[in-house]
């Protein structure tokens, strides 16, 4: 048994009979036929879109101590550089699974980049503005905080399997 995406299902060949289970077609659909990629890739891949989608909602539920003055500035500043990246976060989130299904060889170029966005991003986070913006300190913003890491190793690995992965020539 192989994981692969359809365009409507996570769909499961069989090696025997060479069919998809979920969308019957004979010998794999022309996505499941494409994407021959490992289970550790769509589980990092799943890490990464359950880490995002938590990101996006500690951004909509938060609200920082916006009464005290010193504390809101800071938090005015800390949300306003959030809502750029989440603009590239949204957009990633929409337009990686397009790029994977139908450009499978552009999407390690755009995974190398996004990798790198996000490396360069904690780090400059980490060395620069964690001196110059406070961040609003509460549970579920420490804890995204922490977990960013286990993104960036993800990205890691998807930019590893993809390049050194052999592909089916388009």
């Amino acid at each position: 048994m192989k994981i692969c995406l359809n365009v409507d299902y996570w769909c499961t060949v069989n090696l025997q009979n060479t069919s998809c289970e979920f969308c019957m077609v004979k010998r794999g659909c022309p996505v499941c036929k494409s994407l021959q990629l490992s289970k550790a890739f769509w589980i990092t891949i799943s890490i990464i879109y359950s880490y995002l989608l938590f990101v996006l909602y500690v951004f909509l539920i938060s609200t920082g101590d916006i009464f005290n003055p010193e504390i809101a500035t800071q938090y005015h500043f800390a949300m306003k550089l959030t809502a750029v990246r989440l603009v590239v976060i949204v957009f990633g989130l929409i337009a990686y699974p397009v790029i994977l299904s139908r450009f499978l060889k552009y999407a390690k170029y755009v995974t190398v980049a996004l990798t790198a966005w996000a490396f360069i991003m904690y780090i400059e986070d980490y060395f620069v503005f964690y001196r110059l913006i406070e961040y609003p300190h509460g549970g579920l913003i420490d804890i995204a905080d922490l977990l960013r890491p286990i993104l960036i190793i993800s990205l890691i690995w998807m930019c590893f399997e993809l390049i050194y992965s052999p592909q089916p020539r388009d």
